[in-house]
């Protein structure tokens, strides 16, 4: 992994709009549960990960009017205290990155087509396969 938060930002903007993003870790000191609509539930297709020790847990609409609100939220970049991030869009699991970002722990949904993956690696925010 060459850019965490480079991934994150970008696979957040692609999926803007009829979206889900959770995280989990230890996000006391992090606001963002003051985004509004953020919720400490579990939906139908964002689930905790971690059983125990049990993690904090946010879920937060993810919409092209609150992107950049969710960045700032988490301290503006993606830190180690964040465990697994996951974007669902339209009810499907479409991003994951678990164990905080760890190779072969990411996973990209149908709606982040080849030509997004290798986008990603032109502009050298992930390494090639």
């Amino acid at each position: 992994m060459r850019n965490k938060t480079g991934l994150l930002l970008e696979v957040m903007r692609k999926l803007a709009g009829n979206a889900y993003i959770s995280f989990e870790g230890e996000l006391h000191d992090f606001r963002v549960m003051n985004i509004p609509g953020a919720s400490s539930e579990e939906t139908a297709v964002l689930k905790r990960n971690t059983t125990w020790p049990k993690q904090d847990f946010t879920v937060v609409p993810l919409e092209p009017s609150n992107l950049r609100e969710i960045l700032p939220a988490i301290g503006g970049a993606v830190p180690r205290r964040i465990f697994h991030i996951q974007i669902e869009k339209d009810g499907v699991l479409q991003f994951a990155a678990y164990d905080s970002f760890y190779p072969g722990s990411i996973v990209f949904g149908l709606a982040l087509d080849q030509r997004f993956i290798e986008s990603l690696v032109a502009q050298e925010i992930i390494k090639a396969a």
